[in-house]
């Protein structure tokens, strides 16, 4: 497509005017903020005094980990559909790092958010918020990459509980910041790869979980 030799914009139109807010009006939405601050404020007590209690019951083993890996999730699945329509037909050999760069434009995309207790968000609440922590997004990835049809992918979990997804993908190991929002790749024998894996503490997917904190 040839572009104008000029900038071009279409001229905005102007807002609809809006009548100012009644004094009615104004003292509702003022009951209503009011309303809203006090649930929060109930909120936070009960989690703060239930904190323990729900954090036991969050707590997880290894073989957990691992389940929490879901390549087969609805979630997952509607979300690969999106991006596997973009190709016709999708090939993984030919399209797998494009469907990558989809993926992350899609998970980069949801807030970040921390959470007041130790708390595993599912798939369908992180998609219906748009937001999710590092570590949640990062299973979540790895269950999309899972599913588009890499046999590698998976969550790194380092010391300050930093989360990455890695895989492999011809000769090269590729790591994604979930923090940063960021993507690296790596020669298989890269002495950069061996030295950022020195900060991880265990590694995981649906499959195998595999500990270095004691390495």
């Amino acid at each position: 497509m040839k572009l104008p030799s000029s900038p071009f914009s279409k001229a905005a139109s102007a807002p609809p005017a809006q009548a100012p807010a009644s004094m009615e009006e104004v003292a509702a939405m003022r009951k209503q903020l009011a309303e809203t601050r006090l649930q929060n404020e109930i909120y936070h007590i009960v989690i703060d005094r239930y904190k323990k209690f729900i954090e036991d019951s969050e707590a997880k083993s290894i073989a957990d980990l691992r389940a929490l890996v879901r390549p087969l999730d609805s979630t997952v699945t509607e979300i690969k559909m999106v991006v596997q329509d973009q190709f016709h037909p999708f090939l993984y050999q030919e399209h797998f790092m494009q469907a990558v760069e989809k993926s992350l434009d899609a998970v980069f995309a949801w807030k970040s958010v921390q959470l007041p207790v130790s708390f595993w968000v599912s798939f369908s609440d992180m998609a219906r918020m748009h937001a999710a922590d590092d570590i949640d997004r990062a299973i979540l990835l790895c269950s999309l990459l899972r599913s588009l049809g890499s046999e590698s992918a998976k969550v790194l979990i380092g010391k300050n509980k930093s989360a990455w997804v890695s895989f492999k993908f011809n000769d090269k190991q590729y790591i994604i910041d979930i923090a940063r929002r960021s993507m690296s790749a790596f020669p298989s024998t890269d002495d950069g790869l061996k030295q950022f894996m020195f900060s991880i503490l265990y590694s995981f997917n649906d499959r195998e979980y595999e500990d270095f904190s004691e390495g």
